[in-house]
């Protein structure tokens, strides 16, 4: 399922090209653009966000789409169109963009396996075959009835979330960065070394330089870092707890899913399979 919330990153996009020219009409390539952007949002955004906030939560932003479709196929000045579209995506960030981001998320684990994902485990495997099999390892344990101790797999599943984020976002590549270092410069932060969240933010703005997809999802991408930190954060302290407490196996069953949809957003994309011969 697409994520919706990513649609502000479109809205951006757009905003920023009717913005780069100084025209007072747009060009024929710009109206079919919006038109894009507009059935983007209805035939693909749309009907994501209905399943997971409801239609009656969509009304205004349809409203919206249909009015730029309107806009885009009159007269209307680029002024105007460029005003509208920065307006629609102030409203999708202040109304939708937190409760689609949410709802999202809280059905992301559900959608992950229960037990080995086989995406998971390609893709750790080209990052680092000793996180793969750290990964292999704790799936086998859990699917293991008669283990009388479940303590390592949930030490092994942490392990490789951290690994993960240590591998993609080392400590001097993250201080080095400018958000960071202002950060530490204005006093909002106290920590010694860069934290899980800020690790998760390192790892998803470095994968978007050069992307014609997120090259201006500022609001989008400090979303989805702050969600990946929270959601880290909860991911550690269960795993913490089950470590120091005694794994119970229904209890890495309910952890790994989680586990599962965070390296899913993590983990770089798996190298396309060399062509046969």
């Amino acid at each position: 399922m697409i994520n919706p919330s990513e649609f502000i990153d479109v809205l951006e996009r757009l905003h920023v090209r009717l913005q780069a020219r100084n025209t007072p009409e747009i060009s024929q390539s710009e109206r079919t653009n919006i038109r894009s952007v507009v059935g983007a949002w209805f035939q693909q955004y749309q009907p994501s966000a209905v399943r997971v906030i409801g239609a009656e939560n969509l009304q205004s932003m349809d409203e919206r789409m249909q009015t730029l479709l309107t806009l885009a196929t009159g007269d209307s000045s680029r002024r105007t169109i460029s005003r509208f579209v920065s307006s629609t995506g102030r409203h999708f960030r202040e109304n939708l963009l937190v409760p689609l981001s949410r709802a999202y998320w809280s059905i992301a684990p559900e959608r992950s396996p229960a037990g080995r994902d086989e995406e998971v485990a390609t893709r750790l495997k080209e990052l680092d075959s000793q996180l793969a099999d750290s990964y292999e390892q704790a799936v086998i344990d859990i699917e293991d009835p008669e283990r009388i101790s479940y303590r390592g797999s949930a030490a092994e599943l942490r392990e490789v979330l951290t690994g993960v984020l240590h591998t993609l976002a080392p400590n001097q590549q993250v201080e080095a960065t400018e958000w960071y270092r202002e950060a530490r410069r204005s006093g909002t932060r106290t920590e010694s070394t860069p934290t899980r969240a800020e690790r998760a933010k390192f790892i998803l703005r470095s994968r978007a330089q050069g992307s014609a997809v997120t090259e201006s999802a500022e609001s989008y991408m400090t979303t989805v870092e702050e969600r990946l930190g929270a959601v880290i954060n909860v991911t550690y302290k269960r795993g913490s707890a089950a470590t120091h407490g005694g794994t119970e196996q229904d209890e890495l069953v309910k952890l790994l899913p989680y586990i599962n949809a965070l390296l899913r957003e993590l983990l770089p994309p798996r190298s396309k399979a060399p062509a046969a011969v």
